[in-house]
This record gives C-alpha cells, structure tokens and sequence, in this order.
C-alpha cells in the first residue's frame, strides 16, 4: 500500500452517510493516507473532524467502515484517481447526503 493510489469510502455504518476521498502521490499514497485515518480518525477531513468533534471518537471507532473502491499503481497520473473520486462522488452523492464538502 505505501506504493499504491486509490479511491476509498468511508461509511458511518449508524447513519448510511458516506464520505468519498483519494489517496494520490500528493497525499503520500494509500498507506500514509489511511494512517492519517488510524492517527486523528478523521484525516484532516472538514466534515469528519467536525463528525469527531460533535461525535466524539468512540463513535468514529464503533461505526465507520473503511473501504478501497479503486486501486492504482504509483504510474497511474494523480489526475486520473481524481477523476474517478469525482464520479464515486457523483455516483454515491456523497455531497449531497454524505460527509463530502467538496
């Protein structure tokens, strides 16, 4: 994983909201991106360290399942696993009823 892109999901199991990100060379790949996850449970994500902050991080523990849509090798252009964020997004419409502020 620490060579590896992606495209992931993060589902709150207690209310169904899902939170679509990527894991790029910019974001130091999927295993750097998923620690951040393990380390401060909400990545550096707005509405997930909002979610911590109301929610507290038992709740982050108890209920948010973690899973890897799409997985890319380190040649795969950045742009493209932000492409295809962008139409999980769109498909799941996690904007509009998930976590995804942008």
């Amino acid at each position: 994983m620490n060579s590896q892109k992606g495209v992931y999901v993060i589902t709150d199991t207690a209310t169904g909201k899902l939170y679509v990100g990527s894991a790029t060379a910019d974001k130091g790949m999927l295993l750097k991106r998923w620690t951040d996850y393990v380390k401060t449970l909400h990545g550096g994500d707005v509405e997930l360290r909002k979610l911590v902050d109301e929610k507290g991080e038992d709740y982050v523990r108890e209920y948010f399942q973690y899973t890897l849509l799409e997985n890319y090798n380190q040649r795969e252009p950045d742009e493209k696993i932000l492409s295809r964020e962008k139409w999980w997004k769109d498909a799941l419409t996690s904007r509009e009823f998930g976590y995804n502020d942008n």
